[in-house]
């Protein structure tokens, strides 16, 4: 049987997103239990995104222009070149790093994310499917606690840290992610797998 094309991906990707736009799922177990937590406290629920597809796209050398004006002609937008987050096609594309993303995506039965977008990328970039090996936490708060802003060193105020703003740095010696949700409701984190029972841990007591 043939293998579905990258447009049926994207068309795939636009009709889930629109059902269930940016929804978020917990996790069993720990997680769970200390988003009850902290919600029976009063303070921001933590969730961990179990419904998502993630590829690490990077350019290769000198195809950056290229690949921007593929993944624009093809999802509507094109890829940032500044610490942003952007929404295309049902897939929210991460600034990660020059010339590197994070393509994330509701899973679509029957169709890998990184191998569609390793065929379209082809000669411009490697992708490779991160989903295993990253874990995404979500705070629901539409701004961030003292002891967050001061323990992460990241100007959150709203001038400063705009909704789809991104920002890379480290977390009691570990490596996070971070980006203001699109509408403002929240933020992500995106850590390594092998890690992320600690970094929840730290993100529960700030």
């Amino acid at each position: 049987s043939s293998k579905p094309s990258i447009l049926s991906v994207v068309k795939a990707l636009s009709l889930k997103s629109q059902r269930r736009r940016l929804s978020i799922r917990k996790e069993p177990a720990c997680v769970s239990e200390i988003s009850q937590d902290i919600r029976a406290g009063g303070r921001p629920a933590i969730s961990q995104r179990s419904d998502v597809s993630v590829a690490h796209v990077t350019a290769r050398k000198g195809q950056r222009i290229a690949l921007s004006d593929l993944v624009q002609a093809k999802f509507g937008i094109a890829p940032p070149n500044t610490p942003r987050a952007v929404e295309a096609a049902g897939l929210l594309i991460v600034w990660a790093g020059p010339d590197q993303w994070l393509f994330l995506g509701q899973p679509v039965p029957g169709i890998d994310l990184s191998i569609q977008l390793g065929a379209l990328f082809s000669g411009l970039a490697s992708v490779v499917d991160v989903s295993d090996s990253r874990t995404i936490f979500k705070v629901a708060a539409q701004r961030p606690s003292d002891a967050l802003k001061t323990s992460m060193g990241i100007d959150f105020d709203d001038t400063s840290f705009r909704p789809g703003d991104v920002a890379i740095t480290q977390v009691a010696h570990l490596g996070v992610m971070v980006w203001r949700i699109l509408d403002g409701s929240g933020y992500e984190f995106a850590c390594a797998r092998t890690y992320s029972r600690d970094f929840l841990d730290w993100l529960g007591k700030v």
